[in-house]
């Protein structure tokens, strides 16, 4: 920010104490005053981004944060500013901030599951965060729009506050993902333990244990590979890259691959889809109907494991399910299209 904030020898200055404080240009104004309060919740919206940003595991997402709360910085120079301090600002909101934005709200809703029902946040801490900082950013915007009702504040200012909240929307939705990721992880890997100690095998796949037992009708790794090499040679046809991901009969990943440009939610997407197909047994394009009221599923969907959309299919050999394919990365009709490509080919 320049020359826009000093750095201070003591904390307190004792400048306020009458209820009034100094705007950036040298004016004065009372603390209730419209342009304090508008900055002040610019600053709280940051601050509670902060706490959303120390409880994030996901790298690439704490990026995101941490260039918002600059951004906040830029914006709360300016609210604390009278028009002699504006004339100073060397940096400012711009179109080009608000279009990197919108590509990461692209980039992140591109694979999630449609809304049907409103959320309610709590599914987790990192959500949970999120959509405290997000609402707190909406307040914001109000006192933005408030401010703007009597004094020029600049457009990209307020297109840039409101894609925020946005964007933390579909960042807590992100978040959601992948703790129900994590958990199915943690299912599939606590499955295969707990049925190994009931047979009396020893666990992690050593000689004798269920990962280590020959069947004619067990998918193996080289079939795998061979479904997603078709899968692969079919998604060059389209020009689209996606994320495949190949399960046994009892949702445990045989093989996972990503395409050079296939985003990075789909690698979630492709296993829940795979996962969710071995677990009931069933394509994931069926089951649509069957989480509608009155279905046999209803209200599966409001389970996190689960993908209730197309892009899961059984692997069956002589009528017998051996395993499933997750494909992510395209509409749903193009998920579905790869995963039959692949479902023809595979056979023994």
């Amino acid at each position: 920010m320049g020359d826009v904030y000093t750095n201070l020898v003591n904390v307190y200055t004792k400048k306020g104490d009458s209820g009034d404080t100094g705007l950036y240009g040298g004016s004065r104004v009372s603390k209730t005053d419209i342009k304090v309060d508008t900055y002040g919740s610019i600053d709280e919206a940051s601050s509670f981004i902060g706490v959303a940003r120390a409880l994030i595991k996901d790298e690439n997402i704490k990026r995101i944060l941490y260039k918002i709360q600059e951004k906040f910085i830029i914006i709360g120079g300016y609210l604390s500013s009278d028009r002699n301090g504006i004339l100073k600002l060397k940096e400012k909101i711009s179109d080009s901030d608000v279009n990197e934005l919108e590509k990461e709200i692209d980039y992140f809703s591109k694979d999630l599951l449609p809304l049907t029902n409103f959320i309610i946040p709590g599914e987790n801490i990192q959500s949970s965060s999120l959509h405290v900082a997000r609402t707190v950013v909406r307040r914001s915007e109000r006192k933005i729009v408030h401010l703007k009702e009597r004094r020029e504040v600049p457009k990209e200012i307020l297109k840039y506050i409101n894609r925020t909240s946005d964007l933390l929307f579909i960042l807590a939705r992100v978040t959601e993902c992948q703790e129900a990721i994590s958990y199915i992880s943690k299912d599939i890997m606590e499955r295969i333990e707990n049925l190994e100690s009931k047979n009396g095998l020893t666990p992690g796949g050593s000689k004798g244990g269920i990962r280590g037992m020959e069947s004619k009708n067990m998918l193996t790794l080289e079939e795998a590979k061979n479904i997603i090499s078709v899968g692969e040679k079919k998604a060059a046809e389209m020009g689209i890259d996606f994320v495949f991901a190949v399960v046994n009969s009892e949702g445990n990943l045989i093989l996972e691959e990503k395409m050079d440009k296939a985003i990075l939610a789909s690698v979630d997407i492709a296993l829940k889809k795979a996962y969710t197909s071995a677990a009931l047994k069933l394509d994931t394009s069926v089951l649509a109907d069957l989480v509608n009221p009155g279905g046999s599923l209803y209200g599966l969907h409001t389970d996190s494991k689960y993908i209730v959309f197309g892009g899961g299919v059984v692997l069956k050999v002589d009528g017998e399910i051996v395993g499933a394919l997750g494909v992510s990365g395209g509409t749903v009709e193009e998920d579905m299209t790869i995963a039959s490509a692949c479902v023809e080919s595979f056979g023994r």
